[in-house]
């Protein structure tokens, strides 16, 4: 098969390079929970990430395009489609069927592009390449545009992929991992991930008990461009209830105004100290004696690696 060279070693590389390029394997979790709670932008981190998985990708599409174009010529996307569509076992190799076509797989369901009529699409689609670039007199570029347009189909998925994965997988393990360090105890203390019941119809990121019941959490990895998120997180989780977040702008005043005449806390990470912060509301509510948490990043640092591997394993349900 002549995408099978090249995606082992891509495949490979990937393996043995999960801290770089898997954001929510156990260290990378770990190192992302600790620049939250620094209080720094851990889409730094992501993006260099990112980054390395798509410079990663291209070269996989450079070298399979370079094998394919050797071995079947000018017309080397069908062929290639056809060995996908008949041997395909991985989701990356999943994925290149789509990219191949310059499709996402999200996009060809939006444009009810199925896997039965993938190879009818890439023929309407070279063939337009091919009247489109002998129209425009520029048919040298015929075989590199297309390299292009699979890279770009790459880079959309990979990065829509990255995005989402990592932000729930670390919303998740932030919250746990915070609510330990302070002191309070998994499934005694706090729970996370809370499904929906006939108390509350939406489900919430975490639970506290406190001296008088429990409080909620919810969480949100939020920019400043989306302060409506907020807003609505702040009216599910109730009076003494916490809304963390990212960032919001700073005429953001609806999510500040609401929490304030509902009696609950916001807590930006931002350029903040969210474990203090979280600290300081907690304490005077819960029956556990909370640990004061430290102000050096170099003792931060010493407890968040001290927790255990599964505070940052992420349930693959």
């Amino acid at each position: 098969m002549v995408f099978n060279t090249g995606y082992e070693a891509y495949k490979s590389w990937l393996e043995q390079n999960t801290s770089m390029t898997d954001l929510t394997s156990i260290p990378s979790l770990r190192r992302l929970t600790l620049y939250l709670l620094l209080g720094r932008n851990y889409r730094v981190v992501t993006e260099d990430s990112t980054r390395t998985k798509l410079l990663l990708t291209y070269a996989w599409l450079i070298d399979l395009y370079n094998k394919a174009s050797e071995q079947f010529g000018d017309d080397w996307q069908l062929p290639l489609l056809t060995q996908l569509l008949q041997s395909r076992s991985s989701p990356d190799e999943n994925n290149l069927a789509f990219w191949l076509t310059g499709l996402t797989k999200k996009t060809a369901d939006n444009d009810d592009v199925s896997q039965q009529n993938l190879r009818a699409f890439l023929q309407h689609a070279v063939e337009h390449c091919n009247r489109l670039f002998t129209n425009v007199d520029l048919s040298d570029f015929t075989k590199q545009s297309w390299l292009l347009l699979m890279a770009g189909a790459a880079t959309l998925n990979i990065r829509g992929s990255q995005k989402s994965k990592v932000g729930k997988a670390l919303e998740r393990v932030f919250l746990k991992a915070s609510l330990t360090l302070l002191g309070l105890e998994y499934n005694h203390d706090f729970w996370t991930a809370i499904p929906s019941d006939a108390e509350v119809v939406r489900e919430t990121d975490a639970e506290v008990e406190t001296r008088r019941g429990r409080i909620r959490m919810d969480m949100g990895l939020i920019a400043q461009g989306n302060p409506e998120v907020i807003t609505d997180k702040v009216n599910r989780v109730g009076r003494n209830g916490i809304v963390v977040f990212d960032k919001i702008g700073a005429r953001s005043k609806t999510a500040a105004q609401t929490a304030e005449q509902l009696g609950m806390k916001l807590i930006q990470i931002r350029h903040s100290q969210p474990l203090t912060e979280l600290y300081r509301h907690l304490s005077p509510l819960v029956r556990t004696h909370l640990n004061e948490p430290p102000q050096s990043e170099n003792e931060l640092n010493t407890w968040v690696n001290s927790l255990p591997d599964n505070i940052f394993e992420v349930p693959t349900n």
